[in-house]
């Protein structure tokens, strides 16, 4: 299993367009000036994992990391990273309702366990990866996309009880997704979900989650191509 490398790229200039004004900025380096040193680390291991070079890409992404929490983590008892106001505002009243101090940045240190745990899937070291995607899903607990690439690790260790159940996660958390990217990201979670179906025997519940994704995108090839499949599966079970 391996996080399609292609839209990496996308992907990084999606985060870059859509992060919020975080409700608590990077530190003051000088008046009028903020300094956010881990950016640059989360930039440089996208660009190696696009390249394909995801072990030189891995100790850069640690450096990214290694940064944030020492600059954040004992901000508040609760942290969160958001890529785009409307999360970042949902992460605000959360931490409301838990009576807890509460802070919320920008996308970059989220990310940078993302990156990680995309490096360790290529790498093929799945225990790490999936505790890198769990860091990721902490900080950003209503990103879709981290969601649905933690579900990829179920899917690649054949645990698909829990994929199934992290895809559902991650298509409830696409309401929230930014519009840009809303639709491709519920589209996965139901896609994942139906792979997990299939993998269970449940070749309906399958069909009818690729028919969904079909409502949003009539002329998705993956779904097309998997309810051939499940007609056929099911023709052979006659």
């Amino acid at each position: 299993m391996k996080f399609f490398a292609a839209i990496l790229l996308s992907l990084l200039v999606s985060a870059c367009a859509t992060q919020p004004e975080a409700t608590n900025p990077p530190p003051s380096a000088a008046a009028g000036k903020t300094v956010d040193a881990g950016a640059p680390l989360v930039q440089q291991a996208g660009a190696l994992i696009a390249a394909k070079k995801p072990a030189q890409a891995l100790p850069v992404a640690d450096q990214a990391i290694a940064y944030y929490e020492r600059t954040y983590r004992k901000s508040a008892t609760l942290v969160y990273s958001a890529r785009w106001p409307t999360e970042s505002m949902l992460y605000v009243v959360e931490g409301l309702n838990a009576k807890a101090d509460s802070r919320v940045y920008g996308i970059e240190w989220g990310f940078a366990y993302f990156l990680k745990g995309f490096a360790l899937v290529d790498l093929h070291r799945f225990p790490e990866a999936r505790a890198a995607f769990d860091e990721a899903i902490k900080l950003s607990p209503r990103n879709s996309k981290y969601l649905s690439e933690r579900a990829e690790v179920d899917i690649a260790e054949r645990n698909w009880r829990p994929a199934l159940e992290m895809f559902q996660k991650a298509l409830e958390a696409a309401e929230l997704s930014p519009p840009e990217v809303k639709t491709a990201e519920t589209t996965r979670a139901l896609r994942g979900m139906a792979f997990a179906q299939i993998e269970l025997g449940n070749l309906d519940a399958a069909k009818a989650l690729h028919e969904r994704v079909l409502q949003l995108e009539p002329g998705n090839e993956k779904s097309l191509n998997e309810l051939r499949y499940i007609q056929q599966q099911k023709a052979r079970k006659k």
